[in-house]
């Protein structure tokens, strides 16, 4: 594939990964179920570093689909990726439109349909490589175009927002073309662009359907004729066949009676089903009552669901394994250690600088005031690159990083507890200060279960992480802000527990009240039924929080991983 071309996908994704957040807020058609970020998220990922043959990278975005909008980007980007490395843009555009019409089992306008009808309309003009005023031109119609769903559908309009799915893929072909034109400081921020037409009304509440979203695989003897064949089963149907198979996603108040149906037409080789019994935000805003709005890296072990209640924003990393480029909270915490434990390679990568560009331009687009606490220096270049894009940016008085010289639960513990204490902070300032202090009082211990996995990813050198295995130790590391140091070297895992109540008593009294995160690799039930009750048992006047780790620390530490940050009152 041209590298120019493979750049400019690439920034398309990377340009939409940063917007998801205000997708899923503003997602109300077909349901409102604040999920279409993180489906066009997860759908697009191959496109991430996209190289390689283009017929597996088509088939990666076909196996990545998932969820409405999800499901007919991929039905777009399908025959597109596959004719505009060779073929005018104009042919391209107008397969790919064709392709995502012909997936919808009841397509409407006023969806992102109808964005691919507009440019199909305006890249017809086009005679050969386009220039600035025609990347103009077409991110203008098609704009409009995103624009106008506001007034085309019931829900849309009664929400007062923008069609999600629309949003999601003007946001990705602006940044496609921009960048393969070279010219990505034209872009200009979405609330701009679209101020008045982001914010959800109150009156907005549950979904309103009682069912399932369900996304299958189907073997079949005649791809084509499926769509047709699978309207009836339920609602929101879109049907992408790819050979002898079709991806499928509906929604269905009777899983049951769908699956048996379903089983007429296929061979079912994959299915997931999730209820849709979701509750919309009140407002677009998450944490819209603070006046100080928080961002942080997925690298801290804080989920996408405890980041919502909590009302932050995460900046996700990127766990890169064979030829899938996955977010890090999207990707399936059992597959990775399934992964690691059968021998398969597995590395992190960081968001690009332009990812992370677009990603404090999101925040500052639609709060105030953001602080964001970052990982420390010495895992990641992330404080550097915030600092940078605010002084670049001239955001001094609104956006503020904070490096933390922390990582995983550590880092999690000093944003949770900084959370919690910041509610009512109207200072930007005053809220950096007060997460310094957590920085300066949280801590954690961390226990490996083998040493060959941070042997793997570099952290040690490969002898020493052989000869410690060999040997049956058990490190304990403190992820401080010059880097892992070891606390200590043990020899059995048995001797793991007793060591963590050891070291925090001789540093706490019984009844001081601490705050402790409990982390888990792939042993939830260990941590919860083993280590957890000896610890509230331990320090009975402590609140004690239990979560997983985050899986870019997962990656690099292995399975059998457990961890104990903890913080004294302030």
């Amino acid at each position: 594939m041209n590298v120019g071309l493979s750049a400019a996908l690439t920034a398309g994704c990377e340009r939409l990964c940063a917007w998801s957040d205000l997708l899923d807020e503003i997602n109300v058609f077909p349901v409102a179920d604040a999920d279409t970020g993180r489906n066009l998220k997860i759908s697009l990922s191959p496109l991430i570093g996209l190289d390689g043959s283009m017929a597996r990278r088509r088939r990666q975005l076909i196996a990545s689909a998932t969820g409405n909008s999800g499901t007919i980007a991929a039905a777009f980007l399908s025959p597109f990726l596959e004719k505009i490395a060779e073929s005018p843009l104009s042919h391209a555009v107008s397969a790919g439109r064709s392709a995502a019409w012909q997936a919808v089992a009841d397509p409407k306008p006023g969806t992102m349909l109808s964005v691919f009808d507009e440019l199909d309309k305006a890249a017809g003009s086009l005679s050969g490589n386009p220039e600035k005023a025609d990347i103009d031109h077409i991110v203008d119609v098609l704009a409009e175009a995103v624009g106008s769903t506001v007034r085309q559908l019931p829900q849309l309009e009664q929400a007062g927002v923008v069609d999600a799915g629309a949003l999601g893929m003007f946001i990705f072909f602006e940044g496609f073309f921009r960048h393969l034109i070279g010219d990505t400081m034209a872009l200009e921020p979405i609330g701009r662009r679209f101020r008045g037409s982001l914010h959800v009304a109150g009156a907005v509440g549950p979904t309103g359907y009682v069912g399932y979203c369900v996304n299958a695989v189907l073997s079949v003897p005649d791809a084509a004729g499926v769509p047709d064949m699978t309207a009836p089963l339920g609602d929101s149907v879109v049907a992408l066949p790819d050979g002898d198979r079709v991806r499928l996603h509906l929604h269905t108040r009777n899983r049951e009676e769908t699956r048996d149906r379903l089983q007429s037409v296929g061979r079912i080789i994959q299915w997931k089903e999730a209820s849709m019994e979701v509750e919309m935000p009140k407002t677009t805003t998450l944490g819209a009552t603070r006046a100080v709005h928080l961002m942080t890296d997925a690298a801290g072990s804080i989920s996408r669901s405890e980041a919502r209640e909590l009302g932050i924003t995460l900046l996700d990393s990127y766990l890169v394994t064979g030829d899938a480029r996955v977010p890090e909270t999207l990707f399936d915490e059992k597959r990775l250690y399934r992964q690691i434990s059968a021998g398969h390679r597995v590395t992190t990568a960081q968001a690009s600088v332009f990812e992370k560009y677009q990603s404090y331009q999101s925040v500052v687009d639609r709060y105030r005031q953001v602080v964001y606490l970052t990982v420390g220096s010495v895992y990641t270049g992330n404080f550097n690159a915030a600092e940078r894009w605010r002084n670049k940016n001239g955001n001094t008085d609104r956006f503020m990083a904070v490096d933390t010289g922390a990582a995983s639960g550590r880092l999690a513990l000093i944003v949770r507890m900084t959370a919690h204490s910041t509610r009512a902070e109207k200072s930007m300032n005053r809220t950096a200060d007060i997460a310094r202090q957590y920085v300066d009082n949280c801590d954690e211990l961390v226990f490996l279960d083998q040493l060959k996995h941070l042997a793997a990813g570099g952290r040690i050198s490969r002898s020493k992480g052989f000869f410690g295995d060999l040997l049956g130790m058990k490190p304990v590391i403190r992820p401080a802000k010059d880097g892992a140091a070891k606390v200590a070297t043990l020899r059995k895992r048995k001797d793991q527990l007793p060591f963590a109540l050891d070291y925090l008593s001789a540093r706490f009294s019984k009844n001081e009240p601490l705050t402790l995160l409990l982390q888990y690799a792939d042993e939830e039930s260990r941590v919860r039924k083993e280590i957890l009750p000896r610890f509230r048992n331990h320090f009975p006047r402590s609140r004690i929080l239990v979560t997983r780790l985050s899986l870019t620390s997962g990656a690099h530490m292995g399975p059998g991983t457990w961890a104990v940050a903890y913080c004294p009152e302030i």
